[in-house]
């Protein structure tokens, strides 16, 4: 802000969203009018009050819907210019969140899109910081997507007839997003899965590049933190300004395999001596979480128990619980049978070096179960054909699973039920090993599950509903109260501001100790 030829240098947070909600974090941090977006999130909560799988924003209006109903905040010059209408500024001229922003980067924590979903809506150009797995999980989510979902390319639009339309595949290809991933390296192969084009249209390819672990934007110094979560590859940033360390957790946990990163995070970030602490709050009123350690063991015993099949139920994205399942499907003798989505996705992570991700095709206990298409897209017809040259013998289709349910473990979810009709189970066992429902249409889904269960004679391990994590079948991806206590005690900010919760009493022990504040949607703090 300039004024009277005095440069006043303004460091300030804006909160767009992730406020009093679980997820859709979108934070502005500015520096001199200068600004990094701390994750660009979908808030579903938000969304789901009008919009269902069936009632989507028009995308033949680009952002109008989203704009109108707040669920996007009104900033120009963060959005893509093929996705804005004319003249649609000018309607939100008057709106108080309403501005024009200067973007250097998105620091990305980690690929569950209530963090990342919204990238669609982002400019091309604007760079995304992240680590490498992140960055290759988001290509391959939108690799293997139904579509509408843009995280790593871009499918260009034009405006015809006063409506925003696709651009001609055969003229126009996809334009990749720029990533920087903090990393020392990248592996030789990473290349050849972040170009490869998954349609007839192809890419014109941005460079991945690595930036080490400590990197330099504009006036922002930024430091990564790898921290333990439920999907590879999250992190945490610590942000450099004039007003000293901002320091953003993203999602994280301190009861899964990989604990020992989120407490060196701890850690570093305590030598930082930070100003502000902006931190997740997801489950603080768990005392003492399920130990991924104690889900795998319950799996393992009752898929020793079962003589029947057995499907396993987990988030897509949940690599940790995967790879429990594979050893159960080998301690048990049983072949663990992924959807091609699934073998694809740990394509992505070898990509990416993640050193403990077996190649789906060389271990001889996983399977690539294939449902009947009329049409396969071209990740798929990738995934099928690795299959088919070097293992053949584990490319099942339903017969060979309906005359030997005992020998497999499958990997399905809500929408892969179709597949059962085929295999036509009679008896077996479902483990539900995902995340509890937060919203009235989740649990109408969970309902439709356990109708499919109580149908083919399944017995259900673990809880549909509302119920926590009591089951025994399902740990958190969130930390808990006594690791927030931890955590915030440990890192001892001068600020701390709570966002991805909607839990403010807990917060409050930390009054007297911190300054604790509360953000309020679209309004900024001004820190110097």
């Amino acid at each position: 802000m300039r004024a009277s030829g005095v440069v006043r240098v303004t460091v300030q947070l804006t909160f767009f969203d992730g406020v009093a909600c679980i997820g859709g974090n979108k934070i502005l941090l500015e520096q001199d009018g200068i600004g990094l977006f701390l994750d660009f999130g979908t808030n579903f909560g938000a969304e789901g009050r009008f919009f269902d799988e069936f009632l989507r924003p028009r995308s033949i209006l680009g952002l109008a819907d989203l704009l109108a109903l707040e669920i996007l905040p009104p900033l120009s010059g963060i959005y893509r210019t093929d996705l804005e209408l004319p003249g649609i500024w000018t309607k939100y001229a008057d709106h108080p969140w309403c501005r024009e922003v200067e973007v250097l980067a998105i620091l990305l924590s980690h690929a569950h899109f209530d963090h990342c979903g919204c990238l669609s809506y982002v400019r091309p150009d604007v760079p995304i910081i992240t680590s490498l797995s992140t960055a290759l999980i988001m290509k391959a989510m939108q690799d293997s997507s139904a579509g509408g979902v843009e995280l790593c390319y871009v499918l260009p639009r034009e405006l015809k007839d006063g409506l925003i339309r696709a651009t001609n595949h055969r003229c126009v290809p996809y334009q990749q997003r720029p990533f920087g991933v903090m990393a020392a390296a990248l592996p030789e192969n990473v290349h050849s899965f972040w170009h490869r084009a998954v349609t007839s249209r192809q890419i014109n390819p941005s460079p991945l590049r690595a930036l080490g672990k400590e990197a330099q934007l504009g006036d922002f110094s930024l430091r990564y933190f790898p921290v333990d979560h439920s999907i590879p590859g999250a992190g945490a940033f610590a942000i450099h300004t004039r007003a000293g360390w901002i320091v953003y957790t993203g999602d994280l946990r301190l009861h899964g395999r990989r604990a020992d990163f989120t407490r060196r995070f701890m850690q570093e970030a305590e030598k930082l001596s930070p100003r502000v602490l902006i931190c997740e709050g997801t489950h603080p009123g768990i005392d003492s979480p399920v130990q991924e350690e104690a889900v795998a063991a319950n799996c393992y015993e009752v898929v020793r128990k079962t003589s029947g099949l057995v499907i396993a139920d987990f988030g897509p994205r949940n690599v940790e619980r995967l790879l429990a399942f594979l050893q159960i499907a080998g301690e048990t003798g049983r072949l663990l049978a992924l959807t091609p989505k699934d073998a694809y996705l740990l394509e992505a992570l070898r990509a990416a070096g993640e050193h403990e991700i077996p190649d789906p095709v060389a271990d001889p206990r996983i399977a690539l179960y294939l449902r009947p298409k009329a049409f396969r897209k071209p990740w798929e017809e990738w995934a099928i054909a690795r299959f088919n040259q070097r293992a053949p013998e584990r490319v099942v289709e339903a017969a060979q699973v309906k005359d030997d349910p005992g020998g497999f473990l499958l990997c399905f979810s809500y929408y892969d039920f179709h597949a059962l009709l085929d295999i036509e189970p009679r008896g077996g066992t479902y483990i539900y090993s995902s995340s509890e429902a937060y919203d009235e249409e989740m649990l109408v889904d969970q309902e439709r599950v356990r109708n499919w269960i109580e149908f083919f004679g399944l017995k259900l391990y673990g809880s549909l509903g509302r119920e926590r994590e009591g089951s025994g079948f399902h740990a958190s991806g969130h930390i808990h109260g006594p690791g927030l206590e931890e955590l915030v005690e440990t890192i001892a900010p001068e600020i701390l501001i709570p966002v991805h919760t909607e839990d403010q009493n807990f917060f409050q022990r930390f009054t007297g100790k911190f300054q604790v504040v509360w953000p309020e949607r679209g309004r900024s703090l001004v820190l110097a």
